[in-house]
Formats: C-alpha cells, sequence, structure tokens
C-alpha cells in the first residue's frame, strides 16, 4: 500500500510540475486577507498565529461526501486525524493527534458544543467556514462538561470551530432533493438574505431511509429487518450589525434535530431531540479594544429501547440520557504596540445529566443524576516583532461534581471540586511571506465524566444479555496532559503549499473506553496509566491554473500506553489511534459546469481495547469516493446543478469496534436549484 501511495503522489506531482511548467509562481495560496479567529479571540491574517490553522469554506466542503451524514467526516481528509463514524445512526469513534477522540474540542462560533453529538445534529449550510486549530488550545478555550459517550473533552490536541454565517452578501434560495442507495430519499430548503443592518438565513434538512444492516454477522445487534430512521433538522439565525463599519453586532442562531428510527428489530427504536442555540454579542469599545460574549444552550435528549430476544421477542425496557450544559464567554482583546494583543476572559459552564431506565413491570428508575459546574479565567499575551511572533497565556479552571445518584444509589461522596492552573504558548518566525517555523506547547486538566463513572448499567450486569451499555468505573481519578508541537510551512514555485509538523502528547491517568464485551455489547472506562503520542504530519497541496487543484498528506502516530497497575495494558496501543493515515484528492472543473472530485482516505488500523489480551485489531483499509455535478442550467437568476454522490466505490465492507461495519458502497443522486 505504501508504494501504490508514493507512485501515485509521485505521478501526480509530476503531472503538475508538466501543466504548470512556464506558469508565473503564486507566492501564497492562502490569500493573504483571509483571516482566522480561531487562534484568538479576534479575526487576524493567517500569518499571525502561532498554530498551524487550516480553513475549509463552502467551496471546499462541497466535494466531500458525508457517507454517515457527520460533519467530522469533512474533516476525515485534514492530517492529524482519524474518523470512525460507527454509522448513520451512531457517533464518530476517531482519534486526534493519536490520543483518542475527546482530545480535541468542537465549537459554534467560538464557543463548545459536543464533539460526538452536534457534528450528527447541526448542517453545514449554516457554516461560512471550519477553522481547525492543530496542536494544544488550553488556554482561550475550555473543556467541554460532557457527561455521555466518552465523557468531558479537552482542546489539548486542538480544536475545531464551525463559524457561523454573519454578513449576507447576496440574496439566495436553495431547493435540493436527491435519492440514492437503501431507499434514502433526501430534501433541502435554504434561504437567506440581508435587509439594512439585519442578515439573517433559515433551513430545513429532511432525510428518511430504509437503511440496511450495520453490524457484523452475529451481532448483538440482532437485526432481523433493515433498520429505518428520520432525521428532521430545523435551523436559523441572524446578525445585526448596528454600525457601518460592522464591529458592533448582535448574534442569534438556533438548530433543532429529531432523529427517530430502529435498530432493526422488535422493540429496539429510538428517539432523539437535540437543541443547540448560540447568542453572541460583540462591541468595538475603541480604536483598540474589542468586548465579545456568547452564551449557549445544548440540550441533548436520547431515548432508546432494549428487547428480549427470543422466539417472540418482548421490551426489556426503555432507556433514555438526558443532558443540558449552558456555556458562557466574555472576553476582552486589546491592541497595543503596533501590533501586539493582549486578550483577557472569563468562562463558565453548567451542565445536568441523568440517565433512567424504564422496565415493562415497572416505573422508571433513574440511574444517575448530577449537575456540574466549571469556571474559568484566561489571559493571553501575543508579540509581534516583524516576523517573530511570540505568545503566553495562563487559565486557572474550577470544576467542581455535584452527584445525587450512582447507577440509581447513593454516592459515598456526593460532591467534589478541582482547581488546575493551566498555560499555553508559542512561537513563529516568518521568514517572508514563503517559508515560516512555529512551536507550540500547552497542558490540560480534565475531570472523569458521570457516564464513565456511574455508566450506563450496573456493575452486576456484566455478560448479561440484553444488558447493553457503558459498566460504572466510580474509582476513576482526573486526568492531565501536556501537548507540543513544531513545524515548518513553505509556498513553493508553481502555487504549492507544503506544511511539515511534528507533535507529542503525554496523558496521565489517560481515561480510555476498554470493550469489555461484544455480545452483550459493553464498555468501561479505565485509567490506563501514562499514555502518550509522537507524531509527524506532511501535506502538500497545489492549485493548477483555475481548472484543477489536488492535496496529499500522510500522518503517522505511534501510541503507546505505559501502566504499572494493570500489566495486561502495559505497551499497548491507545484505542482508536492507527499508525498512520493517509488522504490524498482531486478537483477537476471543466468550463462546460462538469466537477468531479475523487477522494482516497487510507487507515492502517486500531485497537479497540488498551488490552493487550483482550483487545480486536480493526483495519478500515482504503476508502475511495467520487463527487460529480453538472450544471445544467445557468444564468443570472437562477442555476439548475445535477449531482452524484458515490461513496465507498470499492464496497470496503470493513469491520469497526463493538461488532459495526462499514455499510459499503452507496450512490446519491439529485438536482440543487439556487435562485440568486
Amino acid at each position: 500500500m505504501k508504494i501504490i501511495l508514493s507512485h501515485t503522489l509521485g505521478l501526480v506531482i509530476l503531472f503538475s510540475s508538466l501543466v504548470t511548467f512556464g506558469q508565473k509562481a503564486v507566492l501564497d495560496t492562502l490569500p493573504i486577507n483571509e483571516v482566522v479567529i480561531t487562534g484568538a479571540k479576534k479575526i487576524q491574517s493567517a500569518g499571525n498565529v502561532t498554530q498551524q490553522i487550516d480553513v475549509l469554506t463552502p467551496a471546499d466542503l462541497k466535494p466531500i461526501i458525508l457517507g454517515n451524514t457527520n460533519i467530522t467526516e469533512a474533516l476525515m481528509y485534514q492530517p492529524g486525524m482519524s474518523v470512525s463514524v460507527l454509522s448513520r445512526n451512531d457517533a464518530n469513534w476517531g482519534t486526534y493527534g493519536g490520543i483518542g477522540p475527546k482530545y480535541s474540542t468542537y465549537m459554534l462560533s467560538g464557543i463548545p458544543v459536543d464533539a460526538f453529538i452536534d457534528p450528527m445534529a447541526l448542517d453545514l449550510h449554516a457554516v461560512e467556514r471550519i477553522e481547525i486549530e492543530r496542536g494544544p488550545a488550553s488556554v482561550l478555550y475550555p473543556n467541554y462538561l460532557s457527561q455521555d459517550f466518552a465523557g468531558n473533552q479537552s482542546p489539548l490536541a486542538g480544536t475545531v470551530n464551525m463559524l457561523l454565517k454573519s454578513k449576507i452578501e447576496e440574496q439566495k434560495l436553495m431547493a435540493s432533493t436527491s435519492y440514492g442507495s437503501f431507499n434514502t430519499f433526501n430534501g433541502q430548503l435554504y434561504f437567506q438574505d440581508s435587509y439594512k443592518k439585519l442578515n439573517y438565513f433559515a433551513g430545513l434538512n429532511y432525510e428518511i431511509s430504509d437503511y440496511t444492516d450495520y453490524g457484523t454477522e452475529n451481532s448483538w445487534l440482532n437485526m432481523q429487518d433493515n433498520p429505518q430512521y428520520t432525521k428532521s433538522k430545523f435551523y436559523g439565525g441572524f446578525t445585526w450589525f448596528a454600525d457601518k463599519a460592522e464591529k458592533n453586532k448582535l448574534s442569534f442562531f438556533f438548530n433543532k434535530t429529531f432523529h427517530v428510527g430502529d435498530a432493526g428489530r422488535v422493540y429496539r427504536g429510538f428517539d432523539h431531540d437535540y437543541t443547540t442555540m448560540n447568542l453572541g454579542y460583540s462591541a468595538s469599545l475603541n480604536q483598540k479594544t474589542a468586548l465579545n460574549m456568547t452564551f449557549g444552550l445544548r440540550n441533548y435528549v436520547r431515548t432508546w429501547q432494549e428487547s428480549l430476544f427470543n422466539s417472540v421477542d418482548s421490551l426489556l425496557s426503555d432507556n433514555g440520557v438526558n443532558q443540558s450544559i449552558l456555556p458562557f464567554d466574555l472576553n476582552l482583546t486589546y491592541e497595543h504596540g503596533k501590533a501586539h494583543l493582549l486578550t483577557v476572559g472569563a468562562d463558565y459552564q453548567s451542565a445536568s445529566y441523568e440517565t433512567w431506565s424504564d422496565p415493562v413491570a415497572g416505573e422508571k428508575q433513574y440511574g444517575n443524576k448530577s449537575t456540574a459546574l466549571q469556571a474559568g479565567i484566561y489571559a493571553q499575551e501575543e508579540l509581534h516583532f516583524n516576523g517573530l511572533i511570540i505568545r503566553a497565556g495562563l487559565r486557572y479552571s474550577y470544576v467542581k461534581n455535584n452527584i445525587e445518584l450512582i447507577s440509581g444509589r447513593q454516592p459515598g461522596t456526593s460532591s467534589e471540586d478541582w482547581s488546575r492552573l493551566l498555560w499555553s504558548g508559542g512561537l513563529k518566525y516568518n521568514f517572508n511571506r514563503l517559508a515560516s517555523l512555529f512551536f507550540n506547547a500547552g497542558n490540560s486538566f480534565m475531570t472523569p465524566g458521570l457516564k464513565s463513572v456511574g455508566g450506563t448499567i450496573k456493575l452486576e450486569d456484566e455478560g448479561v444479555l440484553g444488558k447493553n451499555g457503558q459498566l460504572p468505573n466510580p474509582y476513576l481519578k482526573p486526568e492531565s496532559g501536556l501537548g507540543i508541537d513544531l513545524g515548518a510551512s513553505f509556498y513553493l514555485p508553481a502555487d504549492l503549499r507544503a506544511t511539515a509538523r511534528g507533535f507529542y502528547y503525554l496523558i496521565d491517568d489517560a481515561i480510555v473506553e476498554s470493550v469489555v464485551s461484544e455480545n452483550p455489547s459493553q464498555t468501561q472506562s479505565v485509567n490506563a496509566g501514562n499514555t502518550s503520542s509522537l507524531g509527524v504530519e506532511v501535506e502538500i497541496s497545489q492549485q493548477i491554473k483555475d481548472f484543477l487543484n489536488w492535496f496529499a498528506n500522510f500522518t503517522y502516530m505511534q501510541s503507546d500506553v505505559q501502566n504499572d497497575i494493570y500489566e495486561d495494558q502495559d505497551g499497548s496501543d491507545v484505542p482508536f489511534s492507527p499508525e498512520f493515515v493517509a488522504n490524498a484528492g482531486l478537483n477537476f472543473s471543466f468550463d462546460f459546469g462538469l466537477n468531479v472530485s475523487p477522494y482516497m482516505n487510507y487507515n492502517s488500523g486500531y485497537y479497540d481495547s488498551p488490552s493487550n489480551s483482550g483487545r480486536t485489531l480493526f483495519t478500515p483499509g482504503l476508502l475511495m469516493n467520487i463527487y460529480i455535478s453538472q450544471t445544467l442550467i445557468h444564468n443570472k437568476t437562477f442555476n439548475i446543478e445535477l449531482f452524484g454522490k458515490f461513496y465507498n466505490i470499492t464496497n470496503n465492507k470493513y469491520e469497526m469496534p463493538w461488532q459495526f461495519r462499514n455499510t459499503g458502497f452507496s450512490a446519491m443522486g439529485g438536482l440543487t436549484l439556487n435562485f440568486n
């Protein structure tokens, strides 16, 4: 496989060199006026932050096929990531920087959302661009107090910021419909416009599918019929600019997602209700000082059924999780000197979490009940001296958990709190517009989530058929981490851009998910001792005139678990962390309206557990997708586009943890109508 990748890359480079022979070199593939906000709390040009930040625009996102309708799949072609979305009805369990799925937070216009739930719930039409910061980001941005899935999330390995649309340049109405594999029908409507100082947008996305068996042979899912689902997304937002300079603004966004279906068997239904809201205010206090304030609401309600499989199936129980998180951030940015930037701020989160079960012969029984709060104050200074940028910051973080119930019982300790001082710093030297070097370092601290502590099933349910879920572990300890990266970025002749970055992450008392049983499907969170990841990323991209661009990247990750307490875990690999991931893609655009985009992802494989004796190796291998579109009508008033999305064209039905599998080749085709 390595030989094939190297030969393919060599041919692409040779072809691009021939096409661009004699062409005048373009010094910068990233426009000099393109701005980023993730590396700081203020919009800056891309070269003025020490971290490596990738910017994905709607044009970049359009040819990427979301085979499982999950936004994380839009990021799978970026270096340092391994995306592992279990199905259209389940979350991503991939890794960031080789240390698992919870070490890169997701944000919506600067405040956190859930890395597992919100990528399934949000719609990309509301997003102006996605900024991906690679490397430590634990001073300006907090942990996310998620108690569900893998628990709390930390920006130690970076953060993903989905920036909502704010300035609407032109009126637009879009209607799209498509049909494809598994009797999947998708319909979308989107509208945007502006009136004087008010800019607004709204949309809906409806999808229904007679899905297919996404379990392996003899899986605990025990599907008899094709599972079905219906997803409905309703969203909208506005930005009101109070002045002509657009430095003072009020913004609002709301998203509601309903996800209803079944897991392919009687009494295996589910009904999920997700709500995400942002309210933001920005003001320019004077020419050098700006105020930013953002408040959010995240409410996640998930319910599902468990059934007992006999000659005639029977309902075992209804189950549910209710989780609400309220994040808030207030900050000031102050420009001083020639180009220096001081940022100070405070943020706060409150969270509530409860799980319940409703047996057929009884009343609703609560398993876990808790509340949590997190507060932080932070300050960061950026100093600019010609080509040199120096960044340093501190955060004081306080976390408190109040626990009412664990596994239906009174806890031994009902309240516990922690406080830590976190730091982050960086250096960058821009030799000129063609080359730069950068270095970043920072630390993190993360408490265990209540799902990890209390589980969703009782400890005595271990190995009991029909009892699928997470076993409790009340003895979990908090984890702390250290992250370092070092890299260089180059702009080369023939419009080539190249970046190389090395990284190292070390987690003390790392909490990882261990698969205890495949049938029933049961996991347990465990402290895996010291966990480390050492890796390197290499990427190259090129814009060849106007009709062709391409990219390729390769990430090597060597993860390691050192556990002196549990000998079976000592010397193993971090779960969900492959040794290497490679990506490549081409985008062809022709004058007559045809666009063709083949993309490739290769994953060398990962384990599902830190246990040397009980783990399973999963090898996804090669995943190839092709996006094709053809403009049928294009004029000043409207355009009609025919498109096809061809996912997993090699029909690679690779297995994944918890007896899930990729469903193989699928296709969607449809029409998009745009009124301008």
